[in-house]
């Protein structure tokens, strides 16, 4: 077994371990972790606030991500693995939390739920239709819960859209128009250069990035799709649009003030990704290595994801829905929303966390949610809100309005895998 070696010796709160110990009625479950990155790292955060819950092991391919589960957590050594084969040797937990890339989902999450692990699964569920079955079987067959990760259902923004439909103030929902702007900056850092950069090692970009909006449209209509089509390419992010200066490594740019730059970019940031001091010569070295594919320019990557995608939708009752996303906003992403009914309209910018209904005849009312979201860097509130839901489902409350379980989420994912059928097939009208 490979289990994390020479961790720092710290002061930790001392717990009593839950699983498998006489003293676990202190907490209501144990919770693991596979994939300790950016989102496993959040959820764990929320997860260590509540005194219900122990975080007792994990597994990373970084030894350094692991470090903070020990430090913060007071996760005993032996419990830290940089191997999956190890950490899969048995259950550890009562809950995985699996927040690796989208192609590894498949596979790690059938093997936790056949050694009976309930799963708090990452979004996408797969990248293929062929895997969501695989993981939907494993679900029945072992008789375990999965729940997923659509973070945007969480927040006080989308969760009161949901209530003012519910309470019929906009009537009848006759069409949606939805937009997910993502920045130029967070759009080449990781669809251009980054993790999700190519569509045949993770997902393609309308599965990755929006069946979170996919997901919400649907939660917000509670009806199907009935057909849609669909247009999108890579078009900016090319050899073809590279400006005459650009050169194959950023670090060796001459353009330092281009707003793609990775080196001048990666100098805001406090520490490299590896650990390293940030000096201008480690971060030179760092990004012009060969195998860094984060120092390369954004016009010279391996990258094949749309950098822009419409889908256009016809819901169950004549319901019409479009949905753009695109790789060119700045100085954030944002997602905006506009709802229209037969009595009224429903609109906002999810990032300002205000929402105007204007009912026919009626003044504008402007409703602020903004006291509602605890931290507006994690999915405008939504990620807390998430694990807080959890935690409370799995400890034996009803269903939160926002849960979403397996069989809630695959509707997302059809209509991700249909829309790229119409895509490549020039915007073919595609039966959902």
């Amino acid at each position: 077994m490979q289990f994390l070696p020479q961790l720092p010796d710290v002061c930790v709160a001392q717990f009593a371990t839950p699983f498998n110990c006489d003293c676990f009625l202190l907490f209501m479950f144990s919770v693991s972790f596979i994939g300790f990155g950016n989102r496993g790292s959040l959820y764990a955060k929320y997860f260590a606030k509540s005194p219900h819950v122990k975080i007792v092991s994990a597994c990373d391919i970084k030894r350094e991500q692991l470090w903070q589960l020990h430090d913060l957590y007071g996760v005993d050594e032996e419990n830290l693995f940089t191997d999956e084969e190890s950490f899969f040797e048995k259950k550890r937990s009562d809950v995985l939390v699996i927040g690796t890339l989208d192609d590894l989902h498949c596979r790690q999450t059938v093997k936790a739920l056949s050694l009976g692990y309930d799963v708090l699964l990452e979004k996408p569920i797969a990248p293929n239709l062929e895997d969501v079955r695989a993981v939907v079987e494993a679900s029945e067959k072992y008789g375990r819960q999965v729940v997923i990760c659509h973070n945007l259902r969480y927040t006080p923004f989308y969760q009161k859209m949901k209530m003012l439909i519910q309470e019929g103030k906009t009537g009848d929902i006759l069409s949606i128009e939805h937009s997910e702007n993502i920045s130029y900056h967070h759009f080449m850092q990781s669809f251009v250069r980054g993790n999700w950069r190519r569509s045949d090692e993770t997902s393609s970009i309308i599965l990755q990035k929006c069946c979170h909006d996919l997901d919400i449209l649907y939660w917000l209509l509670e009806k199907k799709c009935t057909t849609l089509s669909s247009f999108g390419s890579l078009r900016f992010y090319t050899r073809e649009s590279a400006p005459s200066y650009a050169t194959e490594k950023c670090a060796s740019c001459s353009k330092k003030d281009c707003p793609y730059n990775a080196v001048e970019f990666f100098k805001q940031w406090q520490m490299l990704p590896n650990g390293a001091e940030k000096t201008d010569e480690n971060i030179i070295a760092y990004f012009d290595s060969e195998k860094q594919p984060k120092g390369t320019c954004v016009f010279y990557a391996d990258n094949d994801v749309c950098d822009r995608q419409i889908v256009n939708m016809q819901f169950d009752g004549g319901t019409t829905v479009n949905l753009l996303m695109h790789a060119f906003c700045a100085p954030q992403t944002n997602r905006v929303t506009k709802i229209y009914g037969t009595k009224g309209c429903l609109s906002g910018v999810l990032s300002s966390g205000k929402i105007t209904l204007s009912v026919f005849g009626k003044e504008d009312i402007v409703i602020d949610v903004n006291t509602e979201i605890t931290e507006k860097g994690a999915h405008l509130g939504g990620d807390s809100k998430l694990v807080e839901d959890y935690i409370s489902y799995k400890n034996g409350g009803e269903k939160p309005l926002g849960l979403s379980l397996l069989s809630d989420s695959i509707y997302s994912h059809l209509l991700a895998f249909a829309a790229d059928r119409s895509r490549l097939a020039n915007g073919q009208k595609v039966e959902v």
